[in-house]
């Protein structure tokens, strides 16, 4: 369902992203929500996928160009 709203809203995944995307949304969810009683909606979730989709390619990005620039020193 998550991978499907993903689509729709123009959000491209491989499928190495939507496993790493899935399990960080689902650790976030169980320390920040249900350890302290609260609920969470889909469109909850569909927004912390999104925040960790940033995050990960944010992190991805960094990593590439850290061990691009190592390779050439």
């Amino acid at each position: 369902m998550i991978r499907q709203l993903f689509k729709d809203a123009g959000i491209k995944v491989t499928d190495q992203e939507f496993k790493e995307i899935m399990c960080m949304t689902t650790d976030d969810i169980r320390e920040n929500r249900i350890k302290f009683g609260k609920r969470t909606s889909l469109q909850q979730v569909v927004t912390i996928a999104k925040r960790s989709l940033k995050v990960l390619r944010q992190c991805d990005t960094a990593l590439r160009l850290y061990f691009d620039r190592k390779v050439g020193v």
